[in-house]
């Protein structure tokens, strides 16, 4: 028994089978109606909502490497699909003018 006078128990709080289901069936719950209303918890590039606003064209954007720069290695890429600068989705293989490689 516990001699403490709030009731309250010293010992660690076991998380019970019953408890972690719920919690499971809870995030399965948000993230189902979130990915519903467009909402990615993997961030604003799989949601289809890239912060580029830039035109392609502007950019002479391309979806094939200029030499040893493409976007994987530039600066204002977003993992997977998306560019600070440039409107719409892009290739991590693609190559526009706004190029700037990323720093060490």
């Amino acid at each position: 028994m516990d001699s403490r006078k709030d009731g309250k128990s010293s010992q660690p709080r076991v998380l019970s089978r019953r408890t972690l289901l719920r919690g499971m069936a809870v995030t399965a719950g948000v993230l189902a109606a979130g990915a519903a209303v467009g909402v990615s918890p993997m961030g604003i590039a799989e949601a289809g909502k890239c912060p580029g606003t830039t035109p392609k064209t502007a950019v002479a954007y391309q979806d094939h490497p200029n030499g040893g720069e493409h976007c994987a290695t530039c600066a204002f890429f977003i993992a997977p699909g998306c560019c600070k600068v440039v409107a719409g989705p892009v290739v991590a293989s693609g190559y526009c003018k706004a190029f700037s490689p990323k720093m060490a």
